[in-house]
């Protein structure tokens, strides 16, 4: 017996339908078999078999799996041009706007960030127009483009975050929040974006230095990637929050705390799916373990660190390993050996030059000479990194820090401690970017 062709309009009304999964799976295969209906459907067959679409889905996961697939070239089709005209161009071609888009280039702006702010502000911004012009005049794709909205003010909030615009990310947080009320008020979660939101939130919180809340957050991201539905469910991606929350305690003084999480952030990661994810993980451990003067827990660490970062880390990822290397040798007992170590590294620190881990080094040789009552060391070593930070023109607070341990060490007066708080100073100016 001859089967109705699909059209679009029929497919549009099955996908309507609240469809079993031996439903769909006949859909699929009647697509697969008729080349009449692979015309109508072919593209839906073609999602699921790239795995962008679960078996069981309705017309929304459909389309959204759809506008994720062409939006890599509605992407290509903007980036050639400046952001001002990216903005026209989404603000008067409706073939523009598309979730698939709006997600793409908010991710994309959270994974430049590091490398260049700039651009991703630029990026998230186009992220938050496309999301706030797509229709919502139905209820149930209100409630969907409400996510999406929340989502990419959040990725602006992320960006102004990275360049130091605090309030500004505040208020996109406050955005993203609001929509975020208004959309899953009624559905819940269906576009598995909540523990993105929160996690990005967790980093607002931190560079604000709101410790517990940024706890907080990071507790309810492991929780959701551990324990939610098997739709969300990630050991990967819980690990990744223990990381972060790992820095959260050490930023907070907890560094005993940090040392467990990154133990527990360890048993949950995947090396295979982000080799350098294990070597932070191993790096920050070696680190907190010496700045609590572990070094007999951080030394047997030290040769698998290396061989990992050798085979998966940076240029800069190379230079931290033989930092915290230096410090365990010092903190071993061997200064000098410990103490030339560093100096190595500052060196080549300030070649790049990168300012604050150069300064960071040079205050751990102050710290030896001090112990080791070589005064007049310290004192040219904290004359020469204060007068070199204040040619970068950076950091207000951490450079007023420097000054004052240079006029102290001037007059034999810098000690030990007050090396430390300029320290904290510097740690806290590096992380606010």
């Amino acid at each position: 017996m001859e089967h109705e062709h699909l059209n679009a309009a029929t497919l549009d009304e099955l996908l309507a339908l609240d469809r079993t999964e031996t439903q769909n799976r006949s859909l699929l295969h009647q697509i697969a078999v008729c080349p009449e209906c692979d015309k109508a459907g072919g593209w839906l067959l073609d999602l699921y078999r790239a795995g962008a679409l679960p078996l069981r889905f309705g017309v929304v996961d459909a389309e959204l799996a759809r506008s994720r697939a062409e939006a890599p070239a509605l992407w290509e089709r903007l980036e050639p041009h400046t952001h001002q005209d990216r903005l026209a161009l989404v603000r008067g071609d409706r073939t523009l706007l598309s979730w698939g888009l709006a997600e793409l280039v908010a991710r994309r702006s959270e994974q430049i960030a590091p490398e260049d702010a700039g651009l991703a502000v630029e990026m998230a911004e186009i992220a938050v127009v496309v999301a706030e012009a797509l229709k919502d005049e139905e209820p149930a794709e209100a409630r969907w483009a409400y996510q999406l909205r929340a989502f990419t003010w959040s990725h602006l909030g992320n960006t102004r975050r990275v360049t130091g615009n605090l309030a500004f990310s505040e208020q996109a947080f406050g955005n993203a929040d609001s929509w975020w009320a208004a959309g899953v008020e009624a559905i819940g979660d269906v576009l598995g974006y909540e523990p993105v939101i929160l996690d990005l939130k967790a980093s607002l919180r931190i560079a604000q230095r709101r410790f517990d809340e940024a706890l907080s957050l990071l507790d309810q991201v492991t929780e959701i990637y551990r324990f939610g539905g098997s739709d969300i469910q990630d050991s990967h991606l819980a690990g990744r929050a223990l990381v972060k929350k790992a820095t959260a305690l050490l930023e907070k003084g907890e560094t005993g705390r940090a040392i467990t999480t990154l133990h527990e952030a360890e048993t949950l990661v995947d090396p295979e799916r982000e080799p350098r994810l294990l070597c932070c993980i191993r790096h920050n451990l070696v680190d907190n373990l010496t700045k609590a003067g572990r070094f007999a827990e951080a030394h047997p660490l030290l040769d698998e660190l290396r061989e990992l970062v050798q085979a998966h880390g940076s240029r800069l990822d190379q230079m931290r390993v033989r930092w915290v290397e230096a410090r365990t040798v010092a903190g071993l007992g061997d200064r000098v050996r410990g103490r030339r170590g560093l100096a190595a590294v500052r060196q080549e620190l300030l070649a790049e030059p990168i300012v604050y881990d150069a300064a960071l080094v040079t205050l751990e040789m102050v710290v030896l000479d001090l112990e080791d009552g070589r005064t007049a060391e310290a004192k040219e070593l904290a004359s020469e990194i204060a007068e070199v930070f204040a040619a970068q023109q950076v950091h207000r607070e951490a450079l007023a820090a420097l000054l004052t341990l240079q006029r102290a060490a001037a007059v034999e007066g810098a000690t030990v401690s007050l090396v430390r708080e300029v320290a904290a100073v510097l740690e806290r100016a590096r992380q606010e970017g």
